[in-house]
């Protein structure tokens, strides 16, 4: 059809010549090409020009929104609807529409902070590939609350609030693909679309709450005694498939339980941020108790405690709890030596 500029210049022509019936029938065939070219910046902008021209032309107004509606529907990131098909199952189309297209898709790597802890955020992250880790820094001890991945939501606990400050901090763990929501924009996708908003708080409200993550975490590690034993540790970052990642490092065993253990190793912070979440294989020799007691249990880095001199408190959740007879022989091993 042309240039768009030089079609515009038409427009204005048909009007200055009192062809308002042939001006609405170019800007209509303008908006449904635009619209099927999956430009619908433009397509929207030639619509607002349609009614500034006739807002009495109600059948193509309809129709031209009914082609941008539909296109738009078409070429949405199917993958990206699949994993949010339970969210996207409570809106309209035309919310479903508004929500998408109002949203940015961002591609971020490994390692980076999404927010941090006592930040001010107003963006919604709809994660639809990679991994990242949730933590809570306290009396400096960060605490791994929990491992986020493709259809889980973030910063939820700051999105329904103004000047809100974030409770914990983000950090990615792979590469990720999310969509993200600015507080602002949604403000003006509701004046189009009004029921889009309280949909949106409605399924943030039933998610799991930072609270009750924090809760629960602080519950959880006060429940199984903890032995004081001297013990050097070796431990070795593992992936999914229980591959060697890096290389191992050297630490020394501060206490065990059936469920987990603390060591502490030198190392940077940056390093040290990086293990929460990792599974771990941990092997542990006991000679200073002149004890040939050798065991090597796989854990995941649910906390780190930062300590002077470069020196990191890591706390592992065993993946499986210890045999019962393997915690007797540490519990002996805590007994002062009989003459």
């Amino acid at each position: 059809m042309g240039d768009l500029s030089e079609h515009e210049k038409l427009i204005e022509r048909y009007l200055r010549e009192d062809k308002k019936e042939a001006a609405v029938q170019l800007l209509s065939e303008l908006i449904i090409k635009s619209a099927k070219e999956n430009n619908f910046e433009q397509a929207e902008a030639l619509r607002d020009r349609l009614f500034e021209v006739d807002s009495m032309a109600l059948k193509e107004i309809v129709k031209t929104g009914e082609i941008i509606e539909t296109e738009k529907s078409k070429a949405i990131d199917k993958e990206h609807l699949d994993i949010w098909s339970e969210f996207y199952d409570s809106l309209v189309p035309t919310e479903t529409n508004a929500l998408y297209y109002g949203m940015q898709m961002v591609e971020i790597p490994a390692n980076q902070m999404l927010f941090n802890q006592g930040d001010i955020c107003s963006r919604l992250f709809f994660i639809d590939n990679g991994r990242l880790k949730m933590f809570y820094r306290q009396a400096g001890k960060a605490i791994l609350l929990k491992i986020i991945g493709p259809g889980d939501i973030v910063g939820e606990d700051t999105f329904c609030y103004a000047d809100a400050f974030c409770t914990t901090s983000v950090i990615t763990d792979s590469p990720v693909k999310l969509y993200v929501l600015e507080k602002d924009h949604l403000a003006k996708l509701n004046a189009k679309v009004p029921g889009l908003e309280p949909k949106i708080n409605d399924y943030c409200i039933k998610l799991e709450s930072v609270a009750d993550l924090l809760k629960a975490k602080r519950l959880e590690r006060r429940e199984k005694e903890r032995l004081n034993l001297p013990a050097r540790v070796i431990v070795q970052a593992i992936d999914d498939e229980k591959k060697p990642v890096g290389k191992p490092s050297r630490g020394e065993l501060l206490d065990i339980s059936v469920s987990g253990l603390a060591f502490i190793f030198k190392t940077t912070q940056k390093s040290a941020a990086m293990m929460l979440g990792r599974k771990l294989k941990t092997a542990l020799s006991f000679a200073e108790l002149e004890s040939d007691l050798k065991f090597n249990p796989v854990g995941t880095v649910v906390a780190v405690n930062s300590e002077p001199f470069s020196e990191y408190i890591v706390h592992t959740e065993f993946i499986k709890n210890l045999d019962p007879a393997v915690f007797d022989k540490l519990e002996e091993m805590t007994q002062p030596h009989k003459a």
